[in-house]
């Protein structure tokens, strides 16, 4: 249980600031030849899933505490349940108990954890709280790359095309300056998204991930393999790794309900907690 609770306080850890090196994917050779036409094969296959249904298994690499260099890895088993638009739930568990919670719905999001702490971290959607929590839920549901991309008529947004890749960086306005705040890689071959990195409001780099591989569901192209690195004073890895993938099975939607663990402490980040 011990790894577990490690596991499970460094997904509350990474949720703060800092950034790392990224690099750019190598995949595909086919070329879509606009933002357009590339945005238009990616909302209609995203527009196809409605719904995930999904064991997982869960990986953390991390530094260990109190050797400077050293690194150790954990492992969960757990679930991943997706209902667009708004709601999620990431589970890890050791000896079928559950350790670790993520959970969306559209008023809330929470990050539970036990047993040791048995605490959940808690706040309204779009309220003061998310933002205390630099990557919240809803940055991890788009990182997953699931969701259509819509452009404004008046958004900043660039476009770059690669030998391999096209690039599409999602930019916004803070203090005079253009500060981009998502940018996406699409194999050019299938335009489907291989990478998406999330940015702060300094322009600090806070998540990679890499969608690492595809597999056919019912005739429909899901990515089962995520490498995730989160950048903060120090790197940490996520693996997850889905399987039993079910795009025909609908969550129940009691997962997403908003319910406080016996006796676990709450702490709600709307209050400034």
């Amino acid at each position: 249980m011990r790894s577990a609770l490690a596991a499970g306080l460094v997904l509350a850890a990474v949720l703060a600031t800092g950034c790392g090196p990224t690099r750019g994917p190598a995949v595909g050779s086919l070329p879509l030849c606009s933002p357009d036409s590339l945005l238009a094969v990616h909302n209609a296959w995203a527009d196809s899933i409605h719904h995930v249904w999904s064991r997982a298994r869960l990986t953390v690499v991390m530094p260990k505490e109190g050797d400077a260099g050293e690194r150790v890895q954990y492992d969960m088993d757990g679930h991943l349940f997706i209902r667009k638009p708004d709601d999620l739930l990431l589970q890890g568990e050791v000896v079928g108990q559950d350790v670790v919670k993520i959970g969306m719905n559209a008023e809330r999001f929470w990050l539970w954890i036990r047993p040791q702490v048995n605490t959940v971290w808690t706040a309204r959607r779009g309220g003061p709280g998310e933002r205390r929590f630099i990557l919240s839920v809803s940055d991890l549901m788009t990182a997953l790359g699931l969701f259509r991309i819509d452009l404004a008529r008046d958004a900043m947004a660039g476009f770059e095309r690669q030998p391999q890749a096209c690039v599409l960086t999602e930019s916004r306005r803070i203090a005079g300056a253009d500060v981009p705040w998502r940018r996406t890689w699409f194999d050019r071959a299938s335009g489907r998204p291989i990478r998406v990195d999330l940015y702060d409001e300094s322009d600090k780099c806070i998540l990679m991930a890499e969608l690492l591989r595809y597999e056919s569901v019912g005739g429909t192209n899901v990515c089962t393999v995520y490498r995730a690195r989160f950048y903060g004073d120090q790197e940490v890895d996520l693996v997850l790794q889905l399987s039993d993938v079910r795009l025909d099975k609908p969550p129940n939607p009691l997962l997403f309900k908003y319910v406080v663990p016996p006796d676990a402490e709450v702490k709600d980040l709307d209050e400034g907690a």
